[in-house]
């Protein structure tokens, strides 16, 4: 039940930190330790969950974090980032 509640409160704080920074990826140096170590924490039962081990994560979890932009694999993500600056950049220096 703890986790649950826990669960419910948390999916509530994750979109006010999306509408002021403009994503979900929360940095580890956030100053709300609580919501870090829960994102944290979704992503390595969600892993588990993919892999087949037990693991309290559900799929409409996954679809509730997914409907907030939530990011599940960090390095992939800021691979998308940089090339798309790659291309931006690519694109600055065909207009030269």
């Amino acid at each position: 039940m703890y986790l649950f509640v826990l669960f419910e409160l948390l999916k509530h704080i994750k979109p006010k930190y999306k509408e002021r920074h403009g994503h979900c990826l929360v940095p580890r140096s956030f100053s709300n330790k609580r919501l870090t170590r829960w994102v944290s924490r979704q992503r390595q039962k969600y892993w588990e969950m993919k892999e087949g081990k037990s693991s309290i994560m559900t799929a409409e979890r996954v679809d509730i974090l997914n409907s907030l932009g939530f990011v599940w694999r960090l390095h992939q993500n800021y691979w998308h980032e940089m090339l798309d600056e790659f291309k931006g950049i690519q694109r600055e220096a065909w207009r030269l």
